[in-house]
């Protein structure tokens, strides 16, 4: 399980996912106090474990996004910048999964630095039809890959659930989506391997798991100092 992993945060340049959708909750100590659910889990934690500048694409529930309560939003837009998002429709993985679910493609840069944030996509909006999504697909409706409606066949017709549905016949998937992701913009930075001028470094190697960040610790007898996925020896 993700929650029982030792990968030290900051440390991954990316993280790519399908992360598991559902009304349940993982037991980590350090995200209980979130209440999050386990698809807002798995994004709150990739968030940390990649160094800042670093991304994170992963395929996740509409619910993130379009869910009422903007708090899962807002951690996400402390820690992160999000600078793409796909709407796909209930379609997408009927052929392989064998389930109808609106999910959503997120693509978020971590921030350098923890800030307050409130940009506009933690708010929902409404499409042109009155149905409630969030504000960045009411921005972008060239993201959504087909049209909000409520669901009225499962949940009768006083139904709030909202689905994406494309019905069109020629719909390609592969088209719209490579599409899509061509009007996602952002420029990724290599991570610097140079330590700041006041730390004198000899060598530098991969970081340890095992040593907490920002802290020091002897290797061969020789003294480092890690910062985020280096550690630098100290003369």
């Amino acid at each position: 399980g993700f929650e029982n992993t030792t990968f030290p945060d900051n440390f991954f340049d990316v993280v790519v996912g399908n992360v598991p959708f559902g009304d349940y909750k993982i037991f980590d100590r350090k995200y209980n106090k979130y209440n999050f659910r386990v698809h807002d889990y798995f994004l709150a934690k990739s968030i940390e474990q990649v160094r800042p500048g670093g991304i994170v694409a992963v395929i996740t529930t509409k619910g993130t996004l379009d869910k009422s309560n903007p708090a899962v939003r807002k951690y996400l837009a402390e820690r992160a910048e999000l600078i793409g998002a796909v709407r796909l429709p209930t379609s997408t993985f009927q052929g392989n999964a064998g389930t109808e679910v609106t999910s959503d493609i997120l693509f978020l840069q971590k921030r350098e630095r923890k800030e307050v944030a409130e940009p506009y996509w933690i708010n929902l909006g409404f499409t042109k039809d009155g149905i409630p999504v969030n504000e960045y697909f009411v921005r972008h409706p060239e993201m959504m890959l087909g049209t909000m409606k409520y669901e009225k066949g499962r949940f009768g017709e006083n139904s709030n659930y909202t689905v994406c549905e494309n019905d069109m016949l020629d719909f390609n998937l592969y088209t719209a989506l490579t599409n899509a992701i061509a009007n996602i913009h952002a420029e990724y930075h290599n991570i610097d391997l140079v330590s700041d001028d006041e730390e004198k470094t000899e060598e530098d190697i991969p970081a340890d798991p095992d040593v907490k960040n920002y802290t020091y610790t002897l290797i061969g007898g020789r003294l480092y100092y890690r910062k985020d996925s280096r550690m630098f020896r100290k003369k």
